[in-house]
């Protein structure tokens, strides 16, 4: 269930009465939103909280409309509260969806959901086995949404289960996620070189390997990165 950090916002009862009313009714609701003055931050915020909710529940969903939506709501507080609230709705289909749109927002700026590490995590170390594309949107957004230590640590034991797991994108996100955290964290550094390894001799798939070899390259890079430093440094010092 979201936390009360999303419950508290008024907004959030707003929204729900709102979805309460007959369809007649919010029909006029969004007709009298269409027209109302842009100078009613209140109003436009429920203008697009309604639209994301629609977006998500639309006849059509691919990449591009998820990342359309990922740069709608990027930036706008009230937007990523909405969306973060759709990953814990009834609707499989629309928890999928609204998953793929914050994948999309972290590959940009993983601090737009930062504030939402410990519900985000606790979604994906509960959600049902069948929900395999969800999980495995989730299992890039936690790594990079884990900004100090302990989260990123307790991700990394995510990132473990996740790669033993029956599916082969959710084992997909766990070699990047790992991958993604040790960049951060160098005491994974040896435990992401060990998934990656693995994967690379065992895995069944080239999807799989194909991620495993993504993670060596940022691995090979970083480390060119920091030797160039280095010596920058020791120039700088002589």
């Amino acid at each position: 269930m979201p936390t009360s950090d999303l419950q508290g916002d008024p907004l959030w009862w707003v929204s729900l009465l709102f979805r309460g009313l007959p369809k007649a009714q919010r029909c006029q609701v969004e007709h009298s939103l269409a027209g109302a003055p842009r100078r009613s931050g209140r109003v436009g915020i429920l203008r697009g909280m309604e639209s994301l909710r629609r977006q998500l529940r639309g006849s059509r969903w691919n990449l591009s409309i998820a990342r359309a939506l990922a740069e709608e709501i990027s930036g706008d507080k009230a937007g990523v509260r909405a969306l973060v609230r759709e990953l814990f709705g009834d609707e499989a289909e629309v928890r999928k969806r609204a998953a793929d749109v914050a994948r999309r927002i972290t590959e940009k700026d993983g601090r737009l959901l930062e504030r939402y590490f410990d519900e985000l995590a606790g979604l994906l170390e509960t959600l049902p086995l069948d929900e395999n594309r969800t999980r495995w949107h989730l299992g890039l957004v936690m790594p990079r949404v884990a900004h100090t230590q302990a989260q990123r640590l307790r991700a990394a034991r995510t990132m473990w289960v996740l790669s033993e797991d029956k599916s082969n994108v959710v084992r997909c996100s766990a070699v990047e996620g790992l991958g993604l955290l040790a960049l951060r964290e160098t005491s994974l550094r040896d435990e992401a070189e060990e998934m990656v390894e693995r994967y690379l001799r065992e895995g069944t798939n080239k999807a799989m390997k194909s991620r495993a070899r993504g993670v060596k390259r940022l691995f090979e890079k970083a480390a060119y990165s920091r030797k160039k430093s280095e010596r920058t440094r020791a120039i700088a010092r002589m």
